[in-house]
């Protein structure tokens, strides 16, 4: 058996939850069973090379010099734990690699904020992936191989959201990981990929449960498992709802959908290329590894459940057009959708009347600024912001019930099985 596992950075936060992942592995190890494991960045540690990136960018020095050693500190502390502080590992000297490459990368005058961007926030799963693979090699004889993702999961120039070349990304990764997974399981990072001059890219934010889909596809993996905090899928956050419901299996189809509207178990782009090759995905609990979790395949959605979704970190953007008489000389709502690409800013919810447009998306000042500048001479554009978008999807009368009379509702749409309703927080 081949098996594909993603551990998240709740899964690989601190040294207790290392050592886990670590116990999670043993059984399959012991079966012989062959493994690629992906690692995100351990813990908040995203989040901190965000805010070093940014303190970079605005030449804020004290912050920048104050985050970068949080950063070192953080993972240094963890390596002591796992390692005994036994300083002379190879393990530090990475660490003491990635820290100085992070600070001279943070220095770099590169002028594209998204290209500089994804040098940066790279080092994060770098960084994880080198302290968890030497951890593995110490527990299981050696039998962890280290691999750099970049070299794998290649991608096009589009920064922040890399898109695979599929078929050049199969080549590479069948003639080189096969070979090696007959004898070793292999680790490698969630979230990045690289380009064919030998450039970092991410696949989005989150995007690890996607790389995880990637090596699944290529290997034509039996399955791929990714381990959360949680038991499985539920059809709402229970620290929304209460006494939300355990999905046992899921279709592809609905999978694909939840994730589209929102539902942060699952990265969207995960479930086509399982589905293409007919991989099934499981969400199991890495806190109580031994409960089954939820199954998506080409399976019958079971229990039949209303799914609540909420998505935080949302933005209203309103456009009415200055000059009424242009509304009839070109398709306007053509014009907005092609100025929206162009800034990759992604349609929520779209209501139309016939001389405005309300469109609900997630929270980006330096996109929503770029794109209020790139309309100025046609459009009136307002911002509302801190808002929430909330789906239901398969509703039921007594779900509906719930959501149709909120009093802080700005915009609600409904059609057969599916109520969205942008309420402020």
């Amino acid at each position: 058996m081949l098996h594909v596992f993603k551990f998240g950075g709740a899964s690989v936060k601190d040294a207790p939850a290392v050592r886990n992942v670590s116990a999670i592995l043993r059984s399959f190890i012991d079966k012989k069973d062959k493994l690629v494991i992906v690692v995100s960045a351990m813990g908040k540690t995203t989040n901190h090379l965000e805010d070093i990136f940014k303190a970079a960018k605005s030449k804020q020095e004290d912050k920048f010099k104050q985050i970068l050693k949080e950063i070192e500190d953080f993972h240094y502390a963890l390596a002591d734990e796992l390692f005994d502080g036994e300083r002379e590992k190879i393990v530090y000297k990475i660490l003491q690699k990635y820290i100085f490459q992070l600070e001279a990368t943070l220095k770099d005058d590169e002028p594209n904020w998204d290209k500089h961007y994804d040098q940066v926030i790279c080092f994060g799963e770098l960084m994880s992936s080198a302290i968890v693979s030497e951890y593995l090699k110490k527990q299981h004889d050696d039998k962890c191989l280290w691999i750099d993702a970049r070299r794998f999961v290649q991608t096009n120039e589009r920064w922040r959201e890399g898109q695979i070349d599929w078929e050049w990304s199969e080549q590479l990764i069948r003639a080189e990981l096969l070979p090696m997974l007959e004898q070793r399981f292999v680790l490698t990072q969630g979230f990045i990929g690289g380009t064919i001059g030998g450039k970092t890219t991410t696949l989005g934010r989150e995007g690890s449960d996607f790389t995880a889909a990637v090596f699944a596809y290529c290997l034509q993996a039996d399955g791929v498992t990714i381990w959360k905090d949680v038991s499985g899928i539920l059809n709402a956050d229970p620290k929304r709802i209460k006494n939300p419901h355990l999905f046992k299996q899921i279709n592809y189809s609905d999978a694909a959908e939840m994730t589209y509207y929102g539902a942060t178990v699952i990265h969207p782009k995960t479930i086509r290329p399982l589905a293409a090759k007919g991989i099934s995905l499981y969400v199991r609990s890495f806190v109580n590894a031994e409960i089954e979790g939820t199954k998506i395949g080409n399976v019958t959605t079971s229990p039949s459940l209303p799914s609540i979704i909420v998505k935080g970190t949302q933005s209203m953007l309103m456009f009415k057009a200055k000059d009424l008489a242009a509304i009839n000389e070109r398709n306007q709502l053509a014009y907005i959708h092609s100025e929206l690409n162009r800034h990759n800013i992604k349609i929520n919810l779209l209501q139309v009347s016939a001389t405005s447009f309300s469109v609900c998306t997630d929270n980006d000042e330096r996109k929503l600024a770029a794109l209020k500048e790139s309309l100025n001479n046609d459009f009136e554009l307002s911002v509302l912001n801190n808002l929430e978008l909330i789906t239901v999807k398969n509703y039921d009368s007594k779900t509906l019930n719930n959501f149709t009379n909120l009093g802080n509702a700005i915009i609600a749409q409904r059609s057969e099985d599916v109520f969205q309703v942008v309420v402020r927080k």
